[in-house]
C-alpha cells in the first residue's frame, strides 16, 4: 500500500500466495486510487507555491526603481512572451518551462534587488582616509 508520501509499504509488491484474483484486484485499485489522490496533492501544492511566487514576483516588481530593470525587462517580457504551453495536454514539460521560467525571473529580480539596496560607493579621493598624523585637539 502505498504510504502518505508515496512510498511502498514493507508487504507492496510481494506475491500474496493465499490471495485471489478478486482481492489482488481489489488491492491494486485502492494502491491506484491513493496514487491518483498524491498526484492530485503534489499538483496542488506546485501550483499553490508558484502562484505564491508570482504574486512575489509582482510585489517585488513594483518595489523597484524603473531604471533598475530597464535594461533586462524587455529580456524577461520576451521570455514571458515566448512561453510555449498547451495547458489542455497537462505535458510534464509545459510544466518543467514554466518552473524554469519562475526561478529565471526570481533570480533576475532578487539580482536587481540587490543593486538597488547596494549603491555604488563613491570613489575615494587620492589619499583621504590616510592620516599622516592624528587630528590636533582643540581645548
Amino acid at each position: 500500500m502505498l504510504g502518505r508520501e508515496g512510498k511502498a509499504s514493507k508487504g507492496a509488491g510481494k506475491g500474496d500466495k493465499g490471495a485471489n484474483g478478486k482481492d489482488l484486484q481489489a488491492e491494486l485499485t485502492m494502491e491506484l486510487r491513493q496514487l491518483r489522490r498524491l498526484v492530485r496533492e503534489a499538483g496542488e501544492s506546485f501550483i499553490l507555491r508558484r502562484e505564491g511566487e508570482i504574486e512575489t514576483l509582482i510585489e517585488q516588481l513594483e518595489t523597484l526603481p524603473a531604471g533598475k530593470i530597464k535594461g533586462t525587462a524587455p529580456e524577461w517580457l520576451r521570455a514571458l512572451r515566448h512561453l510555449k504551453v498547451k495547458p489542455a495536454k497537462g505535458r510534464l514539460r509545459d510544466v518543467k518551462d514554466i518552473d524554469h521560467l519562475i526561478g529565471a525571473l526570481m533570480d533576475g529580480l532578487n539580482d536587481a534587488q540587490e543593486k538597488v539596496k547596494a549603491p555604488a560607493r563613491p570613489k575615494a579621493k587620492a589619499g583621504a582616509g590616510v592620516m599622516s598624523r592624528p587630528p590636533e585637539s582643540v581645548e
